[in-house]
């Protein structure tokens, strides 16, 4: 046994510290006479594992001796890690009282297991200290890390000197859905090494999970760093191909000043901002400020009144006509939801963007349809002939797989024969969402109910539109008529051209004025809609309209 409760007090002196390179430095020395130890260390080698990136080699000296003396190694024992790796514990003693009797080896063989579980437990819980505050993936700080780094520069009174970064990859899921979970983990590896060598000293960038990223960058280096998330260049694999990747992210910044008094301000005042550039500006970037919260203040007044203002009926449909180039007749319409609040018209600007952010646009939608099929059904029970309406469909119904049967129900529901609807959506739809709409589309046809492209000629992919989807009506982007140089004439004329031999309609937004409305009757364009003839109007004066029939 050990003599004068000599492992009692190494055991002892091990809990003065939970790092075991301290609590050592006490435990030996209650020891080291005894055995003559002049000097611990160890040597720890662990390859690279899912615990330890890149692996870990290093030596340590646990204790030395004070004074000075001659040591030589004397005793050693080597253990195994849980990763497979090894760890060395080399006991130097006082030259010439290095030999061990059986007995005190057996001694030193007690002490050195103790001293690996102390290693083992202190490595463990430095670990999970780890783990709770780093991207297990990157092997960047996560929220919590995020948030530790921010507190530490507030504490000493440097925070004011950075800005902070919110940002997320743009149309990351394409990456996803081309090369598979596993290689678009590496691709968001590798991007995140290249916006680490953009780092200095006390920057800090993390991974809240996903393609989502926050970053503390200082102020005099905003520029960079912006143009940086504009486009970091990288690669995937694909098979044996590398495949050249550019990165872009939308980001929200905030300018950190004197008012921010805790950590979590940070993160909140530029996801906000974020928030905003992505969904509603549709812009790379947009630093926090007082407008935007004013902005984002009022938004949350729109989504939390909807619902409310939707049962009271203050959403209304507004009808604007489409005409005929050549008689001027009234050949159709287009239904847009027009709030009416606390007496006043609310612009569309100021609440579908909110609405379409958080999905309650399907919810407009619906209601729409449903009022123009009551309209329909009110105008044919008074013997007037209605025009075929256009109604808009958010992309948002795309993840609805019982869409083109929803629209249905509502038309049954009113008795109102297809041909006097129209579905309207949006042409700049993504490749993810192609095959939802080509197969949406199809189910509409099969129903005879007619489809028309919105804003065509500003999307990604518009001659892949003319091929691909079974589209009945164009309707051309108003861009088209803001120049009437030679360049758009070409391009609008080939447009229209193109689509007649199709078997397409084409009817052209935003006619303004007399020169727009020539222009597009030379280029055999034959229906126009804009405020040359009306704006949008309520049920009632629309229907005067289709009394009269013509302009």
């Amino acid at each position: 046994m050990i003599c004068e409760n000599c492992l009692e007090r190494f055991v002892q002196a091990l809990t003065k510290s939970e790092d075991t390179s301290i609590a050592a430095q006490y435990a030996f020395e209650e020891i080291a006479d005894r055995y003559h130890i002049r000097k611990v260390v160890m040597q720890f080698v662990v390859k690279e594992s899912l615990y330890t990136r890149g692996g870990d080699k290093r030596d340590k000296v646990l204790f030395q001796a004070s004074g000075e003396a001659e040591e030589v190694m004397a005793f050693n024992r080597e253990f195994v890690t849980g990763e497979g790796g090894t760890v060395n514990f080399y006991l130097y003693c006082t030259q010439g009282k290095e030999g061990f009797s059986a007995e005190e080896e057996r001694e030193l063989d007690i002490i050195m297991n103790i001293l690996f579980f102390h290693c083992g437990r202190w490595r463990l819980i430095n670990h999970v200290k780890r783990l709770s505050l780093t991207d297990s993936m990157t092997d960047i700080p996560n929220s919590g890390g995020f948030l530790t780094h921010v507190d530490k520069l507030l504490e000493r009174k440097e925070l004011t000197r950075y800005n902070a970064y919110y940002f997320n990859l743009t149309r990351f899921s394409l990456v996803n859905k081309r090369f598979g979970s596993r290689e678009t983990d590496t691709v968001i590896v590798r991007y995140t090494k290249e916006l680490q060598k953009f780092l200095k000293e006390d920057e800090c960038l993390g991974r809240l999970g996903g393609d989502n990223f926050v970053a503390l960058i200082l102020k005099e280096r905003t520029d960079e760093f912006l143009k940086l998330l504009s486009g970091v260049e990288t690669y995937a694999m694909q098979g044996n191909q590398r495949v050249p990747l550019v990165i872009s992210a939308v980001a929200g910044v905030f300018e950190i000043d004197e008012r921010v008094v805790n950590c979590g301000m940070v993160i909140g005042e530029c996801a906000t901002a974020l928030n905003i550039a992505k969904h509603i500006e549709k812009k790379p970037y947009l630093f926090a400020s007082e407008e935007v919260r004013r902005r984002v203040d009022k938004e949350k007044q729109v989504a939390s009144g909807f619902v409310e203002s939707l049962y009271k009926g203050e959403f209304k449909a507004y009808y604007q006509p489409k005409v005929d180039t050549e008689t001027y007749q009234i050949v159709g319409a287009e239904a847009l939801a027009r709030w009416e609040h606390e007496g006043r018209l609310v612009p569309p600007v100021e609440f579908v963007p909110v609405l379409e952010q958080n999905g309650m646009i399907c919810m407009l939608d619906f209601y729409v349809l449903e009022q123009v099929c009551k309209d329909i059904r009110d105008w044919l029970q008074k013997g007037i002939e209605p025009v075929r309406v256009s109604v808009n469909l958010s992309r948002k119904h795309l993840a609805n797989p019982n869409l083109a049967e929803d629209i249905m129900n509502v038309l049954n529901k009113y008795e109102t024969e297809s041909k006097y609807i129209e579905v309207e959506l949006t042409e700049t739809v993504d490749e993810a969402e192609s095959a939802q709409l080509v197969d949406f589309m199809e189910k509409m046809k099969d129903k005879k109910v007619a489809l028309s492209i919105d804003d065509f000629g500003t999307g990604y992919s518009s001659l892949n539109m003319l091929r691909s989807f079974p589209v009945d009506v164009l309707k051309l982007d108003r861009t088209f008529l803001n120049s009437l140089e030679e360049n758009d004439r070409i391009v609008l004329s080939n447009i229209i051209r193109m689509a007649s031999e199709l078997n397409m309609d084409v009817v052209a937004e935003g006619v303004e004025n007399w020169q727009q409305m020539d222009y597009l009757k030379k280029m055999a364009c034959k229906v126009v809609q804009g405020f040359l003839f009306d704006k949008p109007m309520p049920k009632e004066e629309f229907e005067e309209k289709l009394r009269v029939g013509r302009y």
